[in-house]
């Protein structure tokens, strides 16, 4: 499955994900919205690159959690979702708030061709497959 493009307003920060695109720019604030590329290596020395491991159908995304790092989740500074995106459809995602753990774990038919996105709030988009 395709990955979704995900953009931001650098004026306000809304966050959006295009399911179906279609106009050419997405508008908010008056002015075209940023595209999030996907980061794919670790910034600064802070733990970013979702860390996927398999357990037969479930499959656990931690964030710096398995490198001893955990990425912070406080109110400034945290890990707003992590999601999964199966090469046969499958596309899922768990919203985390300040507080909670980086990490998520989901079921699923065939954990085979597995990658995984996760948005900080901070630095946004990160990657891994």
């Amino acid at each position: 499955m395709k990955q979704k493009n995900i953009y931001k307003c650098s004026v306000c920060g809304k966050i959006i994900e295009i399911l179906n695109p279609g106009a050419e720019k997405t508008i908010c604030c008056g002015q075209p919205m940023d595209l999030q590329e996907g980061q794919t290596a670790d910034w600064q020395g802070e733990k970013h690159v979702p860390k996927i491991s398999i357990e037969g159908n479930k499959v656990t995304i931690d964030i710096g959690i398995s490198m001893g790092t955990p990425h912070p989740m406080t109110e400034e500074h945290w890990i707003m979702w992590i999601e999964i995106i199966c090469k046969n459809g499958c596309y899922k995602r768990k919203f985390l708030n300040p507080g909670d753990e980086p990490k998520a774990t989901f079921v699923v038919a065939d954990p085979e061709g597995i990658s995984s996105r996760e948005y900080c709030n901070m630095h946004g988009l990160w990657i891994s497959s």
